[in-house]
């Protein structure tokens, strides 16, 4: 069975397949295809996990080997699989072919794929899994159908746009789905639920400065406390809005919460930021020593704050204020990992 990324939610809510392969170039729809996964095998009670990375030569007996090590009291297991050049090599083909034959009982197994071409699609090995389990596509999304994919994103957020707001939107995220899901992140923090019109998107897009918005990310990546307050400071006196800000901060800290997660899942950091980030290298050295240095319940606790201030900003939350909120995610995210804990 082949199913497109978008359609997973609802296989896996009839019911899960005792194998998956997720194919594809799309970062963002691998990620959330993943992720589903592997909350559904959670939920169904799969409780112990493995993952494996296929790089250079490797021992496919010892991957495969891997379930008898598990613990005896372990109802249900997880595999994951995870093969980033989609060439398991000669060894790992015949492997995989003789695993898709005899799938273990009690394991669910996930395989990792990037997009293949047409000549591997056909290959023994990768029908053998087509055959044995649900390949899910990870495929970019054209042009032609990305206002519709927003216009679906929009909804779980309750908000609703027009045509023109849509294209308008389409045309800013050059079919990057990452930065898509980023900017209808930041529509659901500066609107109230209901209808966006083009002008709150052109307003969205434009607020805040990219000069200050990178200064605020920047001063955040880096733990300098004392640079977040002064930027702060500088936007509150000038007279930003909080929500604008509210959603460069979310912007960084949600990233660093993905890294941590996927790190957590067994993930190598570089790997999950070529997935993750992606763009502006310059960047990436100091993302990742942000998430070496900073612990996951850190970051929770700032993502908390962060849901704080919004229902602050918007009326929802009478007690406290925005931007002191605000300055406390900075001091929380400047601490070093373990002195930060509240």
């Amino acid at each position: 069975m082949n199913i497109p990324a978008d359609r997973l939610p609802d296989h896996l809510a009839r019911g899960l397949a005792a194998l998956y392969v997720v194919v594809g170039d799309e970062p963002l729809a691998a990620q959330e295809a993943g992720d589903a996964i592997r909350a559904a095998a959670r939920a169904a009670g799969h409780s112990e996990r493995s993952v494996h990375t296929v790089q250079g030569r490797t021992n496919w007996q010892d991957i495969f080997a891997a379930g008898d090590n598990f613990s005896l009291f372990a109802e249900r297991r997880l595999a994951e699989i995870r093969i980033p050049s989609g060439k398991p090599g000669v060894d790992g083909a015949k492997a995989l072919e003789t695993y898709a034959a005899r799938l273990p009982a009690d394991t669910l197994t996930l395989i990792s794929l990037p997009g293949l071409d047409w000549k591997t699609m056909q290959s023994r090995w990768f029908a053998a899994l087509a055959a044995a389990g649900v390949v899910v596509e990870a495929k970019p999304v054209d042009r032609a159908a990305l206002p519709g994919w927003i216009e679906r994103r929009l909804a779980r957020q309750d908000l609703r746009a027009d045509r023109a707001a849509l294209e308008f939107l389409a045309d800013q995220v050059e079919g990057n789905l990452l930065a898509a899901q980023q900017e209808i992140d930041k529509l659901a923090l500066l609107l109230p639920p209901g209808r966006v019109t083009l002008a709150d998107i052109e307003h969205a897009v434009a607020d805040v400065s990219r000069l200050e918005a990178d200064i605020l990310q920047d001063a955040l990546y880096a733990g300098d406390g004392a640079r977040f307050a002064q930027v702060v400071a500088d936007l509150k006196d000038s007279g930003e809005a909080v929500p604008a800000i509210l959603w460069q901060v979310s912007s960084a800290v949600q990233l660093l919460l993905r890294l941590k997660s996927a790190v957590a899942r067994g993930d190598s950091l570089p790997g999950a930021m070529r997935t993750l980030w992606g763009r502006d290298r310059q960047r990436a050295p100091q993302i990742e020593r942000a998430v070496k240095r900073l612990s996951l319940a850190q970051v929770e606790s700032a993502l908390t704050d962060l849901a704080l201030i919004d229902r602050q900003a918007k009326g929802l939350e009478r007690v406290g204020d925005p931007w002191d909120t605000l300055l406390r995610v900075g001091m929380t995210l400047a601490e070093p990992a373990g002195n930060g804990k509240r």
